[in-house]
């Protein structure tokens, strides 16, 4: 009789948990290890997903879903508020702003900083026989190549690819970049730096580095642009009205990734992934 009495009360409480928590849907990339990818199940994992999925496990009124689009997918449906948040991107109060007046950010609040990445200009070892110490103008006549929808290379660098100053060539992901380096087919790219070094230890594990180069191309850091955080960062469209529980939200969520912090658990799941 306990047994059945304890059945029934484990079965209430699941359901009036599934009937109150909100699921939040959260818009993310898969193609940039170790910070976002499918594991070798198929399964969306890496540092920022997980320290996400943590977070929300201690906050029960909550519960988190993946939606994988491609970068530049997620920052549109950011702008025009359909997605609950896009996880990771930098702080872009200041130039990710909406079309119509009064412009203003499309997406605020942000989280409190998850983890800090470091970007880096790679370069064909071929150009960097010239001296380029000013980013980006000292290396303007080059040709870049990026995955799409990627905006850490910068507003001056923008400007300069609109003006024809230097050649930029967009592709799908960070794997396809690498191999169209390896290819001799451009100079350079702008890129987080743990991430690309992933790919290109996992492309040398498979002999994939060797697959679309005749000769032998030898890549290097030509300059470090900077360090920056990654965050959760939450629509400011509509929310009002589509996210009533967004305060509710993401002040629990900074409360968690506080309490993560302090414990020495973000660099736990951080660890797993780098070391």
């Amino acid at each position: 009789m306990k047994k059945v009495a304890l059945f029934l009360l484990t079965y209430f409480i699941l359901n009036t948990f599934a009937l109150t928590a909100h699921e939040v849907k959260i818009s993310t990339y898969d193609v940039l290890a170790p910070f976002a990818f499918r594991d070798a199940q198929g399964e969306l994992s890496g540092v920022y997903i997980e320290i996400v999925k943590k977070a929300v496990s201690r906050m029960p009124d909550y519960t988190v879903s993946f939606n994988v689009v491609p970068w530049a997918r997620a920052k549109i449906q950011a702008k025009t508020g359909k997605t609950f948040a896009i996880l990771p991107p930098y702080f872009h109060a200041h130039d990710w702003l909406t079309d119509e007046e009064p412009k203003r950010p499309y997406i605020w609040p942000y989280s409190l900083a998850l983890f800090t990445q470091s970007d880096v200009v790679i370069c064909n070892e071929k150009v960097l026989n010239v001296t380029r110490t000013q980013y980006p103008k000292d290396f303007k006549g080059l040709k870049f190549v990026m995955w799409r929808g990627d905006g850490r290379a910068g507003e001056e660098f923008t400007k300069m690819a609109a003006e024809k100053k230097i050649e930029l060539r967009l592709l799908k992901d960070l794997k396809s970049t690498i191999n169209f380096l390896l290819s001799n087919r451009a100079d350079c790219t702008v890129t987080s730096k743990i991430p690309f070094a992933w790919q290109v230890k996992q492309m040398k594990k498979m002999g994939e580095d060797k697959k679309n180069t005749n000769k032998k191309v030898i890549l290097k850091e030509a300059f470090v642009i900077s360090s920056n955080e990654g965050y959760l960062g939450y629509t400011d469209i509509n929310d009002e009205e589509n996210y009533p529980f967004k305060k509710d939200f993401s002040i629990k969520f900074d409360i968690e990734i506080y309490k993560m912090k302090k414990k020495g658990e973000i660099q736990k799941i951080v660890d797993r992934f780098i070391k």
